[in-house]
């Protein structure tokens, strides 16, 4: 049996980093410039609805209440496009992850840096649709189960018996949800390597491979996690400190924030401007660290052997 080298494909991604680094500026970029569009977007929705709704405050309940029935098209203007922006926030992430997998699968394609949107990037994004769709019905399902159950034991007066039952319910969901995650885990990797579909077939290659891949996990976020907490940490400080600076000191915060919204983001407009210039590169490495080691136990489950269908 093939083994998972965790070291080499936690490595896989810095490796990346270090020798492909205006590709980890280019990934940067996309993923930047595509919420930036979001920004832009919902700004254009949300920045006149509350500048409305906090001049209608001002003048009374009855104006706030006439303001609000007002805007209920636009309200539900803006949920629709916040479904769009959310699935093309999962097709761009898709792209980039896809890129990820290609740079350690075919390094020899890095043309675009690595990035496509072709038929294994559509596939792929459709299958995570799929996957969430499935995923919300079993737990509507599971849940309404569930909650019967323990309804029924707190109705015959056992409490206890019920509350152990929704916890155990919970923590048992919860690891099913991570084993078949792993366990369907390759399948990115394996679509990008050929370019076919795949979805079995990575439930067959990671069989006995769940726990290592379950490590290797824990191992990718929480270096994700520990990067975030750095740079957040960072950026807080800063832009606490650039806060300070333009609403007059942080006593008059309240103030600052009771004006228009677009005179606030005005305001801290230079702030946003730096920290997107800092975070653009460091969002491509950390979509190198968090892809790669996927493509690198791809590679080591399958020694260059493409995975059989499970019998």
């Amino acid at each position: 049996m093939s083994r998972i080298a965790i070291d080499a494909a936690l490595g896989s991604g810095f490796g990346l980093i270090r020798r492909q680094p205006w590709t980890m500026l280019l990934w940067g970029v996309v993923y930047t410039a595509f919420s930036v569009v979001n920004f832009a977007v919902v700004a254009s929705f949300d920045l006149p609805f509350f500048t409305r709704l906090a001049a209608n405050a001002q003048l009374g309940a009855e104006a706030y209440t006439q303001a609000m029935n007002a805007t209920l098209p636009q309200m539900m203007a803006m949920e629709g496009w916040s479904w769009l922006l959310s699935l093309l926030g999962l097709m761009a992430s898709t792209i980039l992850y896809c890129a990820a997998f290609r740079a350690i699968l075919h390094p020899e394609q890095k043309r675009f840096g690595y990035l496509r949107a072709g038929t294994t990037e559509l596939l792929l994004f459709v299958l995570v649709i799929a996957a969430y769709i499935v995923l919300v019905i079993a737990m509507v399902i599971v849940a309404l189960v569930v909650g019967l159950l323990v309804t029924f034991l707190i109705a015959v007066h056992a409490v206890a018996a019920g509350v152990i039952l929704g916890v155990l319910a919970v923590v048992t969901g919860m690891v099913a949800l991570v084993w078949i995650a792993l366990r369907f885990s390759m399948v990115g990797p394996m679509m990008v390597d050929d370019g076919k579909f795949h979805l079995f077939e990575s439930w067959a290659l990671t069989r006995g491979h769940a726990g290592v891949l379950f490590i290797l996990a824990i191992c990718v976020v929480a270096i994700l996690l520990v990067a975030e907490v750095v740079v957040g940490g960072i950026l807080l400080a800063v832009g606490v400190a650039d806060l300070a600076s333009v609403g007059g000191g942080l006593a008059h915060l309240s103030s600052f924030f009771a004006q228009p919204p677009s005179t606030v983001i005005t305001a801290m407009a230079p702030f946003l401007v730096v920290a997107a210039v800092i975070l653009t590169p460091l969002i491509g490495c950390a979509i190198a660290v968090g892809g790669a080691p996927w493509a690198r136990a791809y590679v080591d489950l399958t020694r260059g052997e493409p995975a059989k269908a499970p019998i």
